[in-house]
C-alpha cells in the first residue's frame, strides 16, 4: 500500500511538471507607422483549443487567426526530446498614433488555461523615405543600359556608434554601441571598425535576444536594427579624443529596371555593393581633481575589504594580505595599494587578479591583490591600515575608505638557529646606536696622588710580563681554533655535495608522488644547506642578497645565480601562495639538479 502512495505521489509530480512546463506568449512589433500591416502573433507549446482574444482597439484586424504548427527532434546523451509549437497569427493595422497595450489572450491545453503576456506597440505618423524614382517605380533608363539599379540611399540604410556620454572625466566609463539600421535586403560584405585609440576598452557580450533584429524610428521612418557591437570603452588621456568612423560594404538587394509586362507579376532582384559609413563621434575628456593621499588610480564606485590569513606565527612563516576591490568602475586600471610593512619583513610583490564582466551599466566585479610577506624575527608588529581613495564621476568627488590594521605576533622559531629580537628595536634602530646621547657612568672611581709613577714598580713588572705571557696564550688558542675551524670548514665544504643529493633524492620521491607541498620544501633544503656548507655560512645568516654577494666572490656565472635566486623565488612563492606558481615540478627539479652541478664546478674553480 505504501508502494502503491509513493508512485501516485510521483505521477501527480510528474504532471505538474508538465504543466508548468506549458507556455503561452504573444509577439508583435515594439514600433510601426499608421496605416502600416504587421503581426500579432501568439504562441503555445502544446495543443490547445477555445483560443479567446481581448478586445483590441485602436487597429484594425485585416485577417486572422491563422494557425501553424511546427515539431522537432533533439537527442542528447541518448536521450530523445520532442518540441512541438503552434503559432496563432493576426494581421494588424494601426489606426491613430500614441502607444497601446494589447491585453493578455487565453487559451486551454488539457485541463488548464494559460494567459500570454500583454504587448504594447507604438505607432508613429510614419514617413517613406526619400529614394531614387527610378529605381522605385521601375521606370525604364533608356539608352544602352537595358538594366539600371542604383546603391541604397543614406535613408535606406546607415550605420551609427551610439555613446551615452560625450563629456567625461579620465579613466571614466563610456558604453558604445554600433547599430545598423536598414529597410533593405542585405548582405555583409567587408568592414573596417575603428581602434579607439587612446581608449581602454571591453566588449560586452550581446545576448541572443539582442542580436535579432528590432524596429525603432528615426525623423518618423521605421528601420529594421540590429545590435552589431557594444563596448566598454574608458579614456586613458585628456583632451578631445574621437571614435574616428566605421565602414561596412554590403551587398543590397535592389529591383531591377522593368523591362516587360511580366516584370510587375515576378519580378527580377540584383545585388547592388553599396558602402555606408558612419561619422566621426568627439569625446571631450577632462583630467581628475587634484587627488588626495591614498589615490591609486580608482574612478568609480567601489567598496574594499581586506584580510590576513594568520595573525600569530613563528619566525620565517609566511603570511598573505588580501585587499579586495569590488565595485562598477575601472577595475583593470587600480594599482595595488602600498603597505607600510616593518624593516624586518621579507615582502613580496603582490598578485593581481581579476574577475569583472562588461555590461552596459560598465565594468562589474572585483579586483584582487595577494601580498606575500615573511616575518624574520620574533616579537610583535603592527601593519597599519591604509586609505584607498576613488574618484566618483557622478558627484565629482573623491571617496576615501580604508583598509583593516594588522596586529601579528611573531614566535621564535624551532631552529635554534633563529634569532630573536625585540620588538621595538628593528633595524632602523639599530642603525642610530652611537649617534644618540648614551648613559652617564655612575660607578665610582680610585683617586690617585698627583705625580704618582708606576714605571719601574713591581706592580709595572707584574702587569707587563702578564700581558705578555697572556699575549702569547691568546696566539696560540687563536691558531688551535683556527685549525679546528677550518677542519670543520674543510669537513662541510667536502659533503655539501652529499647532502645536496640527499635532499635532492627527497625532492625527487615528491616528483614521483606528485607532492608538491613537500617537494618546495625539500628543494629549498637541499640549496640553502648545499650553500650554507659550500660557503661556510650559517643556515640563518643566508638570503637571496648575501648568497648572491657571497657567489659573485667565488666567481660563479651571473646566469647561473640568477636562474637559482629565480627558482628559490618560485619555491618560496609555491609554499605560500600555491596557485602563483604553475610551473610543473618535474621541470623544477631538473633545473634544481642543473644548478647544483653547475655551482660544484664553478665554486671548486675558485676554490682552485
Amino acid at each position: 500500500m505504501y508502494k502503491k502512495f509513493v508512485l501516485i505521489l510521483f505521477m501527480l509530480a510528474g504532471i505538474a511538471s508538465f504543466a508548468d512546463e506549458v507556455k503561452f506568449s504573444m509577439s508583435a512589433p515594439e514600433i510601426v507607422a499608421v496605416g502600416e500591416q504587421f503581426s500579432l502573433t501568439l504562441t503555445l507549446n502544446d495543443k490547445g483549443e477555445d483560443l479567446r482574444m481581448p478586445e483590441i482597439p485602436n487597429f484594425d484586424i485585416l485577417m486572422g487567426p491563422s494557425t501553424s504548427s511546427s515539431r522537432s527532434f533533439s537527442i542528447v546523451n541518448g536521450r530523445t526530446t520532442q518540441t512541438v509549437e503552434y503559432s496563432y497569427t493576426f494581421i494588424l493595422r494601426g489606426q491613430s498614433e500614441g502607444t497601446f497595450t494589447i491585453s493578455p489572450a487565453t487559451i486551454k491545453s488539457g485541463r488548464n488555461i494559460y494567459q500570454s503576456n500583454p504587448v504594447s506597440i507604438k505607432v508613429i505618423k510614419g514617413r517613406q523615405p526619400a529614394t531614387n524614382n527610378q529605381a522605385q517605380q521601375g521606370t525604364p533608363s533608356g539608352g544602352d543600359n537595358d538594366q539600371q539599379t542604383t546603391a541604397a540611399s543614406a535613408e535606406e540604410l546607415f550605420i551609427r556608434y551610439e555613446t551615452d556620454k560625450r563629456n567625461v572625466y579620465k579613466g571614466e566609463m563610456i558604453s558604445a554601441t554600433f547599430k545598423l539600421y536598414s529597410r533593405v535586403g542585405l548582405s555583409v560584405v567587408d568592414q573596417t571598425l575603428p581602434s579607439f585609440e587612446g581608449f581602454w576598452t571591453q566588449d560586452i557580450d550581446i545576448p541572443q535576444a539582442d542580436q535579432t533584429r528590432t524596429r525603432e524610428a528615426v525623423d518618423g521612418v521605421i528601420y529594421n536594427v540590429y545590435t552589431l557591437q557594444k563596448k566598454v570603452i574608458i579614456p586613458q588621456q585628456t583632451g578631445t579624443l574621437y571614435i574616428e568612423p566605421a565602414e561596412m560594404v554590403f551587398n543590397v538587394q535592389k529591383r531591377i529596371a522593368r523591362q516587360s509586362i511580366f516584370d510587375d507579376f515576378f519580378g527580377s532582384y540584383q545585388n547592388v555593393r553599396t558602402i555606408a559609413k558612419s561619422k566621426r563621434i568627439a569625446i571631450s575628456v577632462k583630467d581628475l581633481p587634484s587627488p588626495p593621499a591614498g589615490f591609486n588610480g580608482a574612478v568609480g564606485k567601489f567598496s574594499v575589504s581586506s584580510n590576513i590569513d594568520k595573525t600569530n606565527i613563528v619566525a620565517n612563516e609566511a603570511l598573505t594580505i588580501d585587499v579586495t576591490i569590488t565595485g562598477n568602475g575601472n577595475l583593470k586600471h587600480i594599482n595595488p595599494i602600498k603597505f607600510d610593512f616593518p624593516a624586518d619583513f621579507e615582502v613580496y610583490d603582490p598578485q593581481t587578479s581579476y574577475n569583472f564582466k562588461a555590461s552596459e551599466a560598465g565594468i562589474i566585479g572585483n579586483t584582487r591583490f595577494e601580498q606575500v610577506v615573511i616575518p624574520r624575527y620574533a616579537g610583535d608588529f603592527s601593519i597599519p591600515a591604509q586609505k584607498f581613495v576613488y574618484f566618483d564621476p557622478e558627484i565629482k568627488q573623491y571617496k576615501t575608505l580604508s583598509t583593516k590594521q594588522f596586529d601579528i605576533h611573531v614566535e621564535k622559531g624551532s631552529d635554534d638557529q633563529n634569532t630573536t629580537v625585540i620588538s621595538s628595536m628593528t633595524k632602523e634602530n639599530v642603525r642610530f646606536i652611537g649617534k644618540d646621547i648614551r648613559y652617564i657612568k655612575q660607578s665610582g672611581s680610585k683617586l690617585k696622588p698627583v705625580n704618582s709613577i708606576l714605571y719601574g714598580t713591581l706592580p709595572f713588572f707584574l702587569s707587563y710580563g702578564g700581558s705578555f705571557l697572556a699575549f702569547i696564550l691568546f696566539v696560540l688558542l687563536q691558531q688551535k681554533r683556527l685549525k679546528e675551524n677550518a677542519n670543520i670548514a674543510l669537513m662541510r665544504n667536502k659533503k655539501a655535495s652529499k647532502m645536496a643529493r640527499k635532499h635532492l633524492k627527497a625532492a625527487s620521491t615528491c616528483v614521483k608522488n606528485n607532492n608538491k607541498d613537500d617537494f618546495f620544501e625539500a628543494l629549498l633544503k637541499a640549496f640553502w644547506g648545499y650553500l650554507s656548507d659550500k660557503l661556510t655560512i650559517p643556515v640563518a645568516e643566508l638570503n637571496r642578497e648575501n648568497a648572491r654577494a657571497t657567489l659573485n666572490n667565488h666567481s660563479v656565472k651571473n646566469e647561473t645565480i640568477d636562474s637559482f635566486i629565480e627558482l628559490v623565488d618560485k619555491c618560496e612563492m609555491a609554499r605560500y601562495a600555491p596557485a602563483a606558481v604553475t610551473d610543473d615540478i618535474k621541470t623544477l627539479y631538473k633545473e634544481g639538479e642543473r644548478l647544483i652541478n653547475q655551482f660544484e664546478k664553478q665554486i671548486r674553480k675558485k676554490a682552485v
